[in-house]
């Protein structure tokens, strides 16, 4: 319908998706440290764009719990410590095993096989320290799983938290074991989901995530009692 704005309105939500990636990428990177403000004009000089995008993009952040929106004083990064990642993995503990338990019944051939794929490009990419890839891989293994669960709120949630967590992914990427340790650990859940044996599969999703929790918990630990000193 002419006058309706819709190309312009089009335009906006397309800028507005690439502004929400690129904040992502910048608080997951460490580069927009937990606490920093962000105000969407500045940023929007920042990504080269308009700061309507950047605001809508901010919006979307701030519900999905990246950011927190501050009352006429923009936005800034929700702060990250030992806390927020407890509550953090607590949720994941109980959600992730319950996922998987629920999805493998349900995987068919095309599913395993795309699980498969995940699971190759995701070995790949950490035997080769592809620092890059490694975030997208890792989600994708993991999702190709989850997703089959038949449960969209529940995968809505995993997604959230997934996107807290990776705020935390730079601290255990050094101390989570060799490389070849993190690809068994992968290699056997996708094993005992071919197996169709559901309860072997959340039992090492929860032994995975938990490893994940202690060496961060650890760590974030010790960080704090440096910045102490």
């Amino acid at each position: 319908m002419a006058g309706d704005g819709t190309p312009h309105r089009s335009k906006i939500l397309t800028l507005t998706g690439h502004a929400e990636h690129m904040l992502r990428e910048l608080i997951f990177s460490g580069e927009l440290r937990p606490g920093v403000r962000i105000y969407a004009d500045e940023m929007a000089d920042r990504l080269g764009m308009s700061a309507i995008p950047v605001r809508e993009a901010l919006r979307t952040l701030a519900s999905r719990g990246l950011v927190e929106a501050i009352p006429q004083r923009g936005f800034r990064v929700r702060p990250a410590d030992r806390e927020d990642f407890q509550q953090t993995y607590e949720m994941r503990q109980l959600l992730d095993p319950y996922a998987a338990r629920l999805a493998v019944p349900r995987m068919d051939g095309a599913a395993m096989d795309a699980m498969g794929r995940a699971l190759e490009k995701l070995s790949g990419t950490i035997l080769a320290g592809d620092v890059d890839s490694y975030d997208a891989d890792h989600h994708a293994f993991h999702f190709s799983i989850y997703n089959q669960c038949g449960n969209r709120w529940l995968i809505d949630v995993q997604q959230m938290l997934w996107e807290n967590s990776q705020r935390y992914q730079r601290i255990s990427t050094g101390i989570r074991g060799s490389a070849e340790d993190r690809v068994a650990e992968h290699r056997a859940i996708a094993d005992a989901c071919r197996l169709g044996d559901a309860d072997a599969v959340s039992a090492l999703v929860y032994k995975h995530l938990e490893h994940t929790r202690s060496v961060v918990y650890e760590a974030l630990g010790a960080e704090g009692e440096k910045e102490e000193d």
